[in-house]
């Protein structure tokens, strides 16, 4: 059983995820902007995977015959200071979707919604790679500083 609040935060989660995408979107066509195909392609495939999870929770509502609400998720930023300041912002992302995972979790497990916790482990796990990962490139990019060959290499190292 699946409460009514529960059901209500996953379709939520669909939002989220939707908006993650067309947030990744828009770092991408930012990065594409500033001739850093590199960048670009990594946000793009960010995107295709924040696409996938949204797919995901509408398959698993599907599964468990729960109602799908489709709301329209906020615009992207668009404009970004430097390439610094969006991968600042993914791992700021990362960590609310982490938040917004975990929430999810505890909330199945309180109602013992054992199938939804499960599931949602999945979904924990791709978090924690997530993080990782963004906080890894920030990491990177910091060491580029002001570097235009660095930048060209990180940026050929994310194309990769």
């Amino acid at each position: 059983m699946v409460s009514e609040k529960l059901q209500k935060k996953l379709n939520e989660q669909i939002t989220h995820e939707l908006g993650a995408e067309m947030q990744y979107l828009a770092m991408s066509f930012w990065f594409e902007q500033e001739n850093l195909p590199g960048m670009a392609k990594w946000f793009l495939a960010q995107a295709a995977e924040e696409h996938e999870h949204a797919m995901k929770i509408v398959s698993l509502l599907g599964e468990w015959d729960l109602p799908i609400t489709l709301i329209s998720p906020p615009s992207p930023v668009a404009i970004f200071k430097n390439a610094e300041s969006v991968f600042e912002a993914a791992l700021g992302q990362e960590r609310v979707v982490t938040e917004q995972i975990t929430d999810i979790f505890s909330m199945a497990r309180d109602e013992k919604s054992w199938h939804v916790e499960v599931a949602f482990q999945w979904f924990i796990t791709e978090q924690v790679e997530e993080e990782v990962n963004a906080r890894d490139n920030l990491a990177r990019i910091r060491m580029v500083g002001d570097n235009p060959a660095a930048l060209l290499e990180f940026d050929r190292h994310l194309s990769a």
